[in-house]
């Protein structure tokens, strides 16, 4: 199903039959406890991390959006981010 999504997606794109039937699953960023990472890292004050959504990207995506403009702003975040820090315990 991945394979043949290409072309509806990117129709200039065109996969060999050898391509499609090689493309077996689609792999999607997950954190152990199934949380997103959320936050901006102590050792970085420029970067901003938001990922880890698994199949959840397009569904999370506005909020996590709302989020980081609050992180990127120095504002008080509209949800706690604590459970969400890259650097939580496993």
């Amino acid at each position: 199903m991945i394979a043949k999504a290409v072309h509806q997606y990117y129709p200039s794109i065109q996969l060999s039959t050898p391509e499609m039937e090689a493309a077996t699953y689609g792999l999607r960023p997950l954190s152990p406890d199934g949380l997103p990472y959320i936050e901006k890292p102590q050792s970085c004050e420029n970067m901003t991390i938001a990922t880890g959504h698994a199949m959840l990207g397009w569904t999370l995506g506005p909020d996590t959006g709302k989020l980081v403009s609050e992180l990127i702003l120095n504002k008080k975040t509209s949800l706690d981010i604590n459970p969400h820090h890259p650097n939580r315990g496993f």
